[in-house]
């Protein structure tokens, strides 16, 4: 060991009684970076829930115990990165070890041995000091954030945007090369979710998964085309790819494996959407037999499943049932994801609703309030979810007979749809309607009427005239 007199390594347990990773830091990792790896839960893939760190002041010293754990014959080295060498892009620099310790037991059948999985963290004090002092972890917690995920690390969708944007807007010209040329699979994977999940161009993810076809196996191609032309309202198409999915399912891994529930609840996602409610909620109730089954009520795809079929139950007018639900995926949200979590949010906003139903206003402003406000700081202020706050709490405010104050949130939520979605989508149209029926009430006719009129160019190019909302209109 390190002669004690020519050094000071000093050994640290995260802070608290607790040495353990936190569960809400352990649970949005595990959904973040393992929600698809097979086999589940996405929790057992966590190799750091017990961490340590050693502070070095020298060099030397760390070399000098990284040699130590090496001849351990009781530590093997799992996983070893090198951070000195390559450096966060924060510019900070540590040694990050994974170890797997095999440690003996005492037990009444005389004793055993037993292994354990551990993170240990070996830092350079002056590093570890001037990180304190700029405080860049705050920004790593805000970059993890928004670029989490197995894949798409932080400089890989950073280099995607460097790529594809030229002076703040796209490049159109090297795009189309890209497709005619793909380039490696996982990078294209990758700028497809870019396109997908955070610039919100849904017909551009499906052009580069096109153009990749021949790489995805066909449930994850059906699905993934699936989503996106239910995230552009072309609920025909969106079934018809479903359909494929569940049905090559059924017939690979058979009714009960979890695979054939995503399956499930992605066509009850549809129906839900063609407002066939009951054929929705058998198909969750589908799903959420197997999820239980596998993984236990408070596991990430079973409480999604549960506010799934609680958003069918509120248009089914059945909101006792539906408060329930939301109320149980609120429970576990709150002890598995915390406060602050998006999905937190969506079930404050998806209970907000049903008290507005209920007519109690008050109590559906100070949810909306709260969806709002982690919305706003967890996924900024252009995104599509912002809108719909936006949106929803103009609702709740004009039931409160407060118009001016509704259409300035409704105002809000038309420039983001807009932003995200382009004048062409579905909730364009929804906005400019409802706008449109607040200025009739208030006796501006003509700007009611300019209104409606875009709703209805919206909805006659998009479906032929003899459709159920073009009658609406």
């Amino acid at each position: 060991k390190p002669d004690p007199p020519e050094c000071n390594i000093q050994f640290r347990l995260p802070p608290g009684e607790n040495k353990l990773k936190g569960k809400q830091r352990a649970s949005e990792k595990a959904i973040d970076n393992y929600s698809k790896k097979e086999p589940g839960p996405p929790e057992a893939w966590l190799d750091d829930i017990v961490r340590g760190s050693v502070i070095f002041d020298k060099t030397e010293e760390l070399l000098q115990f990284l040699q130590l754990v090496c001849q351990d014959e009781s530590i093997e080295i799992i996983k070893s990165k090198n951070r000195f060498r390559n450096p966060a892009l924060s510019g900070y620099r540590d040694w990050n070890l994974q170890l797997q310790i095999t440690a003996d037991t005492d037990d009444e059948n005389g004793g055993g041995t037993t292994k354990h999985i551990c993170e240990l963290q070996l830092h350079h004090r002056v590093i570890e000091e001037a990180d304190m002092k700029l405080g860049s972890h705050k920004f790593y917690e805000f970059f993890r954030k928004f670029y989490a995920g197995a894949k798409g690390t932080l400089q890989d969708r950073l280099n995607d945007l460097r790529m594809i944007s030229t002076g703040g807007s796209l490049n159109m010209r090297f795009l189309k090369g890209l497709i005619d040329n793909p380039v490696e699979t996982d990078d294209m994977k990758r700028l497809a979710d870019l396109f997908e999940n955070h610039v919100n161009d849904y017909q551009l993810a499906m052009v580069i998964i096109n153009a990749i076809r021949d790489q995805f196996e066909p449930t994850e191609l059906y699905s993934r085309m699936g989503t996106l032309f239910w995230r552009q309202a072309k609920l025909k198409e969106a079934t018809i790819m479903y359909e494929e999915a569940l049905s090559i399912q059924l017939e690979v891994n058979g009714p009960d494996h979890i695979a054939t529930a995503q399956a499930y609840n992605n066509m009850a996602n549809v129906l839900y959407s063609q407002g066939k409610l009951e054929m929705a909620m058998n198909m969750h109730r589908r799903a959420l037999y197997i999820q239980l089954k596998a993984y236990g009520p408070d596991n990430a795809s079973t409480t999604t499943t549960y506010n799934n079929m609680a958003i069918v139950l509120r248009i089914q007018g059945k909101l006792t049932e539906a408060l329930e639900l939301y109320q149980k995926t609120l429970d576990v949200r709150l002890r598995t994801l915390g406060p602050n979590h998006t999905r937190t949010a969506n079930t404050y906003s998806n209970m907000a609703n049903v008290l507005q139903n209920q007519g109690k206003l008050e109590e559906s402003l100070e949810l909306h309030r709260k969806a709002l406000d982690i919305r706003l700081r967890t996924l900024g202020t252009d995104h599509h979810l912002t809108a719909n706050t936006y949106f929803t709490m103009g609702s709740v405010i004009q039931d409160q007979g407060k118009l001016e104050e509704a259409l300035a949130l409704y105002q809000k939520a038309l420039i983001i749809r807009l932003k995200v979605f382009g004048p062409d989508h579905a909730d364009t149209a929804e906005t400019y309607d409802t706008m449109a029926i607040v200025l009739r009430k208030q006796g501006k006719l003509e700007e009611a009427m300019a209104l409606y009129q875009k709703a209805l160019e919206i909805r006659l190019k998009a479906q032929r005239m003899d459709h159920k909302s073009t009658a609406i209109t």
